[in-house]
């Protein structure tokens, strides 16, 4: 049985993840097309998914997007420190829903969920180089580019850059 939905927009939910979603996390997670761009590369076995979302903190809060009541992705808060109100997000949408503004709806609702209901005064998220799509799902979501990471992290063997997005609570109201 699915979580409840958390937050809703205009076609997507923010479900909360439970064990039974395990499986199709690690299973898309475990796509090339989005594990190249995050900083997970390695694969991810069922297990190892229902390991992260039972260790879910304060902290770190993960969402499913879900459209009609079906996940299309995935979408969590990291870094979360209310003491100092800031946050890092990340994203993904399966591949076959890309393209939709379902991501920048996902965004967005995790931004209402960090400024509502956390309180936060900024969050962040960082994309790698070549990623394209997110940085635009990113500013269209109103997120400004504060700077580039220069070779941040590596992918497939390649140190490779990483742009920095940040937005501020009063700048997402």
């Amino acid at each position: 049985m699915p979580g409840p939905a958390f937050l809703a927009g205009d076609r997507l939910t923010l479900r909360t993840v439970t064990p039974d979603d395990c499986e199709f996390i690690a299973s898309q997670w475990n796509s090339p097309q989005i594990r190249r761009y995050t900083s997970q590369h390695d694969p991810q076995s069922v297990a190892d998914v229902r390991e992260m979302v039972e260790e879910s903190d304060d902290s770190f809060v993960d969402f499913l997007p879900c459209r009609d009541e079906d996940p299309i992705g995935y979408a969590w808060a990291f870094n979360v420190n209310d003491v100092s109100g800031h946050g890092e997000i990340g994203y993904w949408i399966v591949e076959s829903e890309r393209g939709q503004g379902y991501a920048t709806e996902a965004v967005d609702l995790l931004a209402e969920w960090a400024f509502h209901d956390r309180q936060l005064h900024r969050i962040q998220a960082r994309v790698f180089a070549g990623n394209e799509a997110s940085m635009r799902v990113l500013e269209k979501a109103g997120f400004e580019r504060e700077g580039t990471m220069r070779e941040a992290y590596r992918v497939e063997g390649e140190f490779v850059d990483a742009a920095l997005f940040g937005l501020l609570a009063r700048e997402w109201e």
